[in-house]
């Protein structure tokens, strides 16, 4: 999966120019109902789902224990997430996710696509599992 253009440019900016890269304190998780594209668009509303909200990957914890370390260019997720139940009227049907640096607006950080879509009728609950986001460096 690319960077986001936010991401490439950050990541450009310190090897390139030595312009230093403040980490984020969090990163949160999103779930997307389209591609996010390289800005983080598609992302479930809470006019789909009201109580719908980005996840802290470190639940809490230490920015670093949301996951694993990285190796061959790849990091998975270290725990498991819950969004909660699909409190809407309608199924939402989901497709990406997103990585940011902000519970809401911030900066979109990294994308990808889901292997399977997920369809969230309501009174369903989204888990993201342990190891199921696997964010990679191309």
């Amino acid at each position: 999966m690319p960077a986001t253009t936010y991401a490439g440019n950050a990541i450009l900016n310190l090897f390139l120019r030595g312009v230093a890269l403040a980490p984020p304190t969090r990163v949160y998780v999103s779930l997307h109902t389209g591609d996010p594209g390289l800005t983080g668009a598609s992302e479930v509303t809470t006019a789909e789902w009201p109580s719908y909200a980005r996840q802290d990957a470190a639940q809490g914890g230490a920015v670093g224990t949301g996951f694993h370390a990285s190796a061959s260019k790849a990091s998975e997720n270290a725990l498991l997430m819950s969004f909660g139940d699909n409190n809407g009227a309608v199924p939402v049907i989901v497709t990406h996710f997103g990585i940011w640096d902000a519970p809401t607006a911030g900066n979109c950080i990294f994308v990808g696509e889901l292997d399977d879509p997920k369809t969230y009728l309501p009174s369903d609950e989204a888990v993201v599992r342990q190891n199921a986001i696997t964010i990679t460096v191309e």
